[in-house]
């Protein structure tokens, strides 16, 4: 099995990313920011707003949106479509994919270079350049090949 190599930032990462690039920490950012650190990403809007009412955080749904949308604006957080479930949000951090196994539902990240080839070969061949990231790749794990195969 790989090495696990982290693809996100941290709590303290993301909160000084959006202090460089100028965006001020409000009581809603720091909050959605602590729910994706704590759950270690891929939450969805809905899950967020139980999980910050979980918290006692004062946050308004509306609020919840806007605050999404501008966090991923500037570059803290990233949204990825995951089978046919809303999108899920998680920590910005270096560029990654995510593989979802369709038996266990387990979402694995991965590093970009491993598709890095692949998404060369599009680019020419078909002159298509591909932002594989905004979707998940779906197959089986292995956890869910070792079980098939006895």
């Amino acid at each position: 099995m790989p090495e696990r190599t982290r693809v996100t930032l941290d709590r303290d990462e993301a909160l000084d990313r959006l202090r460089r690039r100028g965006g001020r920490v409000t009581q809603a950012r720091r909050a959605i920011i602590d729910a994706l650190a704590e759950a270690g990403g891929h939450l969805t809007a809905d899950e967020l707003v139980r999980a910050l009412e979980q918290r006692d955080a004062l946050v308004h749904r509306a609020t919840i949106y806007r605050t999404l949308d501008a966090l991923e604006r500037v570059g803290i957080i990233e949204h990825v479509h995951i089978g046919h479930s809303p999108a899920t949000y998680h920590l910005a951090g270096s560029s990654h994919f995510h593989l979802l196994c369709e038996h266990c539902g387990t979402v694995t990240e991965i590093p970009e270079d491993v598709f890095a080839p692949a998404i060369a070969r599009i680019e020419t061949q078909w002159g298509f350049r591909a932002r594989l990231s905004h979707f998940a790749i779906v197959g089986t794990c292995a956890a869910c090949s070792a079980r098939e195969h006895h």
